[in-house]
């Protein structure tokens, strides 16, 4: 359990951007506006990719998106799980999302590059 606290923590600080937080609330905003960030973007790239898919392809992706939702979700609860009742589950959390969340707008990216191909 020390190993997983001292890894957690180690993501924590390398993945946290704003280092001029203070308080675990300045911490927790910081995070949750990062992943925020991240949610504009994914949705941007969503929408430009079901714009050039067929309608048949349009809705296997909002299947694959709805299920992608699912799993990035509970996988986040999992991770911030190990800090439930602790202040810094919110970061844990948040930085969970932001992380899975920049692989699925790498994703998304990809597959718009092989539709303009």
């Amino acid at each position: 359990m020390r190993k997983l606290c001292f890894f957690m923590f180690l993501l924590l600080v390398i993945n946290c951007h704003n280092l001029f937080a203070q308080t675990q609330a300045e911490l927790n905003e910081t995070a949750m506006n990062d992943y925020n960030k991240s949610d504009v973007e994914l949705n941007k790239y969503y929408k430009e990719l079901t714009k050039i898919l067929s309608e048949k392809s349009k809705q296997k992706l909002v299947m694959t998106q709805r299920l992608w939702i699912k799993y990035r979700d509970s996988h986040c609860d999992f991770e911030a799980s190990y800090f439930d009742g602790g202040t810094i589950r919110p970061v844990i959390k948040f930085t969970c999302l932001k992380n899975i969340t920049d692989q699925r707008i790498d994703n998304l990216k990809q597959s718009i590059k092989m539709r303009d191909n």
